[in-house]
């Protein structure tokens, strides 16, 4: 019996360093859609390559990858935390998540009331 590849080998190029991300340390941006470092747990170690919290307005946990939130706070990418040049896809890809249509984060109306 063989495992299909996709199954054995679940990793996605982080969209901040570039590194490869497994399934067990990424996450995926609400903003760009795409993958990036996060780590998991408190006891997790590994890059950290972006932030979740939990959104007041949609009482869900909000989750973004580094680039998303300098770009959101009006920053440039820190240096070297550039994304990757995109790749030509041999197919169209479809979006792996939902982007963000408009409103106020969570985190612009905690930073507000301090």
């Amino acid at each position: 019996m063989t495992t299909e590849p996709s199954v054995t080998e679940d990793t996605w190029p982080c969209s901040v360093c570039g590194e490869l991300a497994g399934p067990d340390a990424r996450s995926d941006c609400y903003r760009c859609g795409e993958y990036f470092h996060l780590r998991l747990t408190t006891t997790a170690t590994g890059p950290d390559c972006g932030d979740v919290w939990l959104d007041d307005e949609v009482m869900a946990l909000q989750f973004a990858c580094r680039n998303c939130l300098a770009e959101q706070a009006g920053e440039t990418a820190p240096p070297g935390q550039e994304p990757p040049p995109p790749e030509e896809p041999s197919e169209p890809a479809l979006p792996r998540a939902r982007r963000a249509t408009g409103g106020t984060s969570a985190r612009d109306l905690a930073r507000r009331r301090r």
